[in-house]
């Protein structure tokens, strides 16, 4: 029986290109429900109000067809952290309730939620574990470059907007390197696993 009538909550993040994601396919493949912030936040950008404030914000040249574009909102937000920090107030305020809805509804034993900005947001207090996928800056960039075609100069912005990654191995409670083949990552994810199975539950803070 669980200690708790929540599951036990999982909070993955990493860089930009650090393989994040496919870690968190990789967990939905062993069976795990995982839930992506990002895809929670890209649900509110269809909410009218949301979109009348970006409008106002940065223009009509955000749009196609009357929608957000999520790839002419970064090129605006990206080069500005003033206009990175009016979006993310903007959402995440609403992407953690939607987070703590999902907990409080959940009968699942574990949940992993991929939060690219969990230590940003400072809320990794609210999982029972936080795990850091880390990869060197030559993988990121050589993956955003060959995978997404993303120009040089626009990879590094990007980089350079989010918490080095040296800070985010000193907040995380395991890190996962991500440098080498994907079997190698695969064998550490593995490795993982029967760690996870052997943790406690801990009392967590909720996210509003």
């Amino acid at each position: 029986m669980k200690p708790y009538k929540r599951p036990f909550l999982i909070a993955l993040t990493g860089g930009i290109a650090s393989g994040k994601t496919t870690v968190s396919k990789w967990f939905e493949k062993k069976g795990f429900q995982v839930y992506y912030a990002d895809k929670i936040g890209h649900i509110f950008l269809e909410d009218k109000d949301i979109i009348s404030k970006l409008v106002e914000r940065f223009g009509n040249n955000i749009l196609s067809d009357n929608k957000i574009d999520r790839k002419k909102l970064g090129n605006k937000v990206f080069n500005s952290k003033e206009d990175l920090y009016f979006l993310n107030n903007l959402l995440h305020p609403k992407i953690r309730k939607e987070t703590q809805r999902i907990i409080d509804n959940s009968t699942e034993d574990y949940l992993i939620f991929e939060i690219p900005l969990l230590f940003e947001n400072r809320i990794e207090k609210a999982f029972n574990l936080t795990i850091n996928i880390s990869a060197n800056k030559e993988n990121q960039i050589e993956r955003l470059k060959n995978n997404y075609g993303i120009p040089l100069k626009e990879i590094e912005q990007r980089i350079k907007a989010q918490m080095s990654d040296f800070d985010k191995q000193k907040l995380a409670d395991i890190n996962i390197e991500n440098n080498g083949s994907i079997d190698e990552l695969y064998s550490r994810l593995e490795n993982l696993l029967n760690i996870i199975r052997k943790l406690k539950y801990k009392e967590v803070k909720e996210l509003i």
